[in-house]
């Protein structure tokens, strides 16, 4: 493991909860954007405040949309992050010892290797647990250990990947944040310890309690994939009342294409159009789309790295624009939708018309948003990305 060295995250106490600082938050954002200092004398949102990203003039009406999206569906939100909740895994479910466990993470392929382990041991101790018939109290057993009953496997994961399709948040200085949280109910900031590497972060937790005949300790981990579009060097570590543990960072804002919000305050991103790439190639490393001629997603090779890649070509109505379009990442999915709004106006009415459309992709594995490339070619939309697994032939 030559070149690879663990860096530590510091975890804060928090006395509130998370749905009370997820309040706090948004409530601070509110008044960043929306504050005097902030506004023209024309009543019009500057970016003095809210931080701008890379290539995107229009990122504080951007955060006011959020914000409205936020207060309009609150309860659906706080439900999706108690969904998306990492448990942490025994580390005796594992027969390599613990050193082997938490070592610095390695490559991308051996980083991927452990998620899968982790999640094939989760489920074979879920389904010993079912097969014990009643409810058990899985990762801790009666010695007081009962942050994770029942939680083994998150709600409505598809595969190791899938919290990719979430994991980027607003925070509060208005960029967009990685944020990933992990359910350590029952343990305080001394018991955790959070490392990071290249490619990987590994929560480990441990903790020693006085039973009748004597203590006994239990030792939870669980190491997830790191994207490289996250500054990995300025990880915050936030553990609040409830036993939620934040971990976040903010996203490198040289992102190729426009980060935007879609109708679901979902992020997603812009296409970048032809006149735009002519004006960007020459001082952006900014390498020009090109169309295979197969409509949906195709796996082909990356000339450049010799991996697997996802290219998908999307036939789009002339009337939209580039700047019409988003792309969004779900779970094993591409989704892309345009909205065009169009002003119906007589002599005694006047009206507005919308024009839009939603398609989704089925690929091989969940992506990052950050890591696509995607281009408007004419009418024809185009989107690479890379793909972490070695086999692309799903």
């Amino acid at each position: 493991m030559l070149g690879q060295e663990n860096k530590h995250v510091s975890v804060s106490k928090d006395a509130r909860t998370l749905e009370q600082r997820q309040k706090d938050m948004v409530s601070k954002l509110r008044h960043t954007v929306a504050g005097p200092s902030n506004r023209g004398s024309n009543g019009a949102a500057h970016n003095s405040s809210v931080q701008m990203h890379h290539n995107h003039p229009d990122w504080s009406s951007d955060v006011n949309n959020w914000i409205d999206g936020m207060d309009r569906t609150w309860n659906a939100e706080m439900r999706r992050m108690r969904r998306g909740l990492f448990p942490l895994v025994p580390v005796d479910l594992f027969d390599d010892g613990l050193h082997e466990l938490l070592v610095p993470h390695g490559d991308v392929p051996s980083i991927l290797d452990r998620m899968d382990r982790q999640m094939d041991a989760m489920r074979r101790q879920m389904e010993s647990a079912m097969d014990m018939n009643g409810k058990q109290q899985i990762l801790g057993g009666d010695n007081g250990f009962h942050a994770h009953e029942g939680a083994l496997v998150p709600h409505g994961t598809c595969g190791p990947l899938d919290y990719l399709k979430d994991a980027y948040e607003l925070g509060e200085d208005g960029r967009v944040h990685f944020k990933v949280r992990f359910n350590v109910e029952g343990y305080g900031p001394e018991d955790i310890k959070v490392t990071t590497s290249d490619h990987g972060l590994t929560v480990h937790a441990k903790k020693s309690i006085s039973v009748e005949t004597g203590s006994t300790t239990r030792e939870y981990f669980r190491t997830i994939y790191l994207p490289p579009s996250i500054e990995k060097d300025h990880f915050q570590g936030n553990m609040t009342e409830d036993g939620i543990l934040t971990l976040e960072t903010p996203v490198n804002t040289k992102s190729h294409n426009v980060v935007t919000f879609n109708r679901d305050h979902q992020l997603a991103v812009k296409p970048i159009s032809e006149m735009e790439l002519k004006k960007r190639a020459p001082t952006d490393d900014l390498l020009a789309l090109k169309p295979i001629g197969t409509h949906g997603p195709t796996v082909i090779m990356d000339e450049k790295t010799g991996k697997h890649k996802l290219h998908l070509e999307v036939p789009i109505e002339p009337e939209f624009t580039a700047d019409n379009l988003c792309v969004r990442m779900d779970a094993n999915r591409v989704i892309v939708s345009g909205r065009k709004q169009y002003m119906d106006e007589t002599a005694s009415s006047k009206g507005v018309h919308v024009k839009e459309f939603t398609r989704s992709y089925e690929i091989p594995e969940t992506v990052d948003t950050f890591s696509i490339n995607t281009q408007l070619h004419g009418n024809t939309l185009l989107v690479e990305t890379p793909l972490l697994h070695a086999s692309g032939s799903h």
